[in-house]
């Protein structure tokens, strides 16, 4: 027991402890207000939907335009199936980058499957709903590109968490940045 009573040995222990206790606090604190930005993906805030929201959007608009599509051209509506199932994976695991992938391709498919649309003669009622379909998947996308939370990330990151010594304690304590939509 005299190891414990050395004085290099109560330095070592104070300087694992102090260790200890700023990577604690810096993943409690830091990462709260990570997530608190984080949030902001994921809510809507200041009577702006959030993005989150928007993709609940496009994912209704595209399961409607696949209604319509998969009477007529299956292999475009397994497409569509097929990025629309990949964005609500996505957004069930709130992975932000995942979405973005997810997001853009569902636009490809959801492009291409309106203009196979466009191309066919369709009951004048289809015709309605595709084109109801795509205004509303259009205006859904439109919203996110003008929403403010990929902005808002890039305050947090420039004015919290790049600075000194934030930036060296989030990665001493592996607090990652917030992820932006882009």
């Amino acid at each position: 027991m005299d190891f414990f009573k050395k004085p290099v040995v109560a330095v070592i222990l104070a300087v694992i402890l102090c260790s200890g206790i700023l990577a604690f606090n810096t993943r409690a604190k830091l990462g709260a207000e990570v997530a608190a930005v984080e949030d902001g993906f994921f809510e809507d805030i200041d009577g702006q939907r959030s993005i989150y929201s928007r993709l609940q959007e496009k994912l209704s608009a595209s399961n409607g335009v696949w209604t319509v599509l998969v009477k007529y051209d299956d292999e475009a509506a397994d497409e569509l199936y097929y990025d629309r199932d990949y964005l609500v994976w996505a957004c069930e695991e709130a992975d932000i980058s995942s979405m973005k992938y997810a997001n853009d391709d569902l636009d490809k498919s959801f492009a291409r499957a309106v203009g196979i649309l466009d191309g066919l003669e369709l009951a004048d009622d289809e015709r309605r709903l595709v084109n109801d379909y795509e205004t509303a998947y259009n205006g859904a996308q439109k919203m996110i590109e003008e929403n403010s939370y990929n902005s808002e990330v890039l305050d947090f990151i420039r004015g919290t968490y790049n600075k000194f010594p934030t930036r060296e304690l989030a990665e001493f304590a592996e607090v990652n940045p917030p992820e932006t939509f882009s």
